[in-house]
């Protein structure tokens, strides 16, 4: 169906192909090529040929409709506790490892210690079949012991850093290292890997209070 246009830019009136005359439709000036938005008018036109109004479009600018009938708007995101949850389980967590640390320097510490952990630890391997020709030593035992106080501190450090930046809504990267430490360095009875494990979800669950907000899908 054809109706007449005017063409904003170069101003020339012609004949134009549309799908419907009903409904608004963007359409090409044959003289400049310039690309409009072709509205439909209530007038009739003679010779079955629609008037129709015009609209200015550039291709690189989308849509928004008239910006002085909007208003504008912040979206605000609520504050909740859980980061203050969240903390207070990184510390219970940096806390319980640190009590680990002080438990297993006390052992390296004693001989007599030493000597029944070694003790012990043979009598494990044995009774679950693991032996091998060389029985596990004291030299072996207080080894394993240094390596994991050093590793129980570096989880501390990382928690407790985790646990304060938490508090403050400060370096999201920081937090979750501090909760994967105090995940893998499990401490007193595995209560650190507990604790953990529900500060890393209710840190998931506050990104917004840090400032990362996930833009929707469409």
């Amino acid at each position: 169906m054809q109706v007449a246009a005017t063409c904003p830019k170069c101003g020339s009136g012609s004949l134009l192909e549309v799908s419907s005359v009903e409904q608004s439709e963007y359409v090409s000036c044959p003289d400049c090529s310039h690309r409009f938005l072709r509205e439909p008018t209530g007038g009739d036109a003679p010779d079955g040929v629609t008037g129709t109004g015009s609209e200015p479009y550039d291709e690189n600018e989308l849509d928004w409709g008239d910006a002085g009938e909007g208003d504008d708007y912040v979206v605000l995101y609520p504050t909740t506790n859980r980061p203050q949850i969240a903390g207070l389980m990184l510390l219970l967590a940096a806390l319980l490892m640190l009590t680990t640390v002080v438990l297993m320097n006390g052992t390296l510490g004693d001989a007599a210690r030493v000597e029944g952990t070694t003790a012990k630890a043979n009598q494990m391997m044995e009774q679950t079949g693991m032996q091998s020709e060389e029985e596990i030593d004291e030299t072996f035992v207080r080894s394993v012991l240094r390596a994991g106080i050093i590793w129980e501190l570096f989880c501390t450090v990382l928690a407790t850093a985790g646990g304060v930046l938490v508090l403050m809504r400060q370096n999201y990267t920081l937090v979750l290292a501090g909760c994967a430490a105090a995940i893998v360095g499990m401490g007193t009875f595995m209560l650190a890997t507990l604790f953990g494990a529900i500060a890393l979800y209710l840190v998931l669950q506050s990104r917004p209070e840090f400032g990362i907000v996930e833009e929707e899908s469409w």
